[in-house]
């Protein structure tokens, strides 16, 4: 009877309080931990694994790694690593069927897993390599998506509004940033502190141009309003792309809107200055113009993947109005 009794208790406590919520996240943007048995981080699946989630970022001056990658073995993973962010978990055996499967708040609000299940290392490897793209892609997305969330808490309406009322784009554009330049066809916004320098172009310009959406057409429109519009420190210096340096070109879409993209490196006629860009250019939906979302970062002696991600959330979140 006893027993009987403390069960219902339990089933009336499951049912009249409600699961506490899942704690927030832990681990810095960029980190991503990786659980797997010792001996098989040790093997060619964890070769595998962390040569591609550690693989140099395009685009960027200096060397930095897609992810700052921290293996945690099996038997470690605690609920002390249990709340990261980031997730990648590897179960290697005959008994595991392969399949991936990406869950997100397992066990934080705002987490991404990744858990990856092969029956032998040649498998996972097999595996991995085939979906690392979509995995890479996947992490990505969510550390994007955290970013946004953030900056949609911290609006600046101010500038918001100008640049929809004025320029006709959207952005999820965070308190911080400066209107320093605002003309016809042409914006420019800064987030300044003592170390870096974040800032986004919006530029507009009549789509007529057959060559608008390849890579020399971007080339082409970037140089002229960067050196248009874009001083350097000194009279007679401007902002130019560094081609000496490939940049990485793609077709995309944004919200919907035809898109196409170059990042690379860009620097100061005249100036030692430089660093990462990525731009985006949009046709409006009546294909009658066209609309560069363009950002760059200045930040000499840091590390410059995270701020570049920053500035490239924010050109992601762009709508043609």
């Amino acid at each position: 009877m006893r027993v009987f009794f403390l069960c219902i208790v339990v089933l009336l406590s499951a049912c009249e309080f409600p699961d506490a919520p899942l704690p927030g996240t832990t681990g810095k943007a960029g980190e991503l931990v990786v659980v797997m048995d010792e001996v098989l981080w040790k093997s060619p699946a964890g070769d595998t694994v962390f040569s591609a989630l550690a693989q140099d970022v395009y685009g960027l001056p200096q060397p930095e790694p897609m992810f700052n990658v921290v293996h945690i073995k099996s038997s470690a993973f605690t609920k002390i690593f249990q709340t990261h962010r980031n997730i990648v978990y590897v179960k290697i055996g005959s008994d595991q069927k392969a399949s991936i499967e990406l869950v997100k708040n397992k066990w934080a609000n705002g987490q991404v897993v990744v858990e990856i299940k092969a029956s032998s290392v040649a498998e996972f490897v097999s595996l991995f390599g085939t979906n690392v793209r979509q995995i890479i892609g996947h992490v990505l997305n969510a550390e994007e998506e955290r970013t946004l969330k953030g900056y949609k808490a911290q609006i600046n309406e101010g500038i918001t509004s100008t640049l929809r009322n004025k320029h006709g784009v959207k952005l999820v554009m965070p308190k911080g940033y400066k209107l320093i330049s605002d003309e016809e066809n042409f914006a420019w916004l800064r987030h300044d502190n003592k170390d870096i320098s974040q800032n986004i172009i919006i530029y507009t310009e009549p789509y007529s141009k057959t060559n608008t959406f390849t890579k020399q057409g971007m080339i082409e429109a970037i140089s002229a309003y960067c050196k248009n519009y874009v001083p350097g420190p000194d009279d007679g210096t401007f902002m130019s792309l560094y081609t000496d340096y490939p940049l990485a070109f793609k077709e995309t879409s944004i919200g919907g809107a035809y898109a196409a993209k170059v990042t690379g490196l860009w620097d100061v006629d005249g100036a030692l200055m430089g660093g990462p860009f990525v731009c985006y250019a949009l046709l409006d939906p009546t294909e009658t113009k066209v609309t560069y979302v363009h950002g760059f970062v200045f930040a000499p002696g840091k590390k410059k993947r995270n701020y570049l991600r920053q500035v490239d959330a924010i050109l992601n979140s762009v709508a043609i109005q």
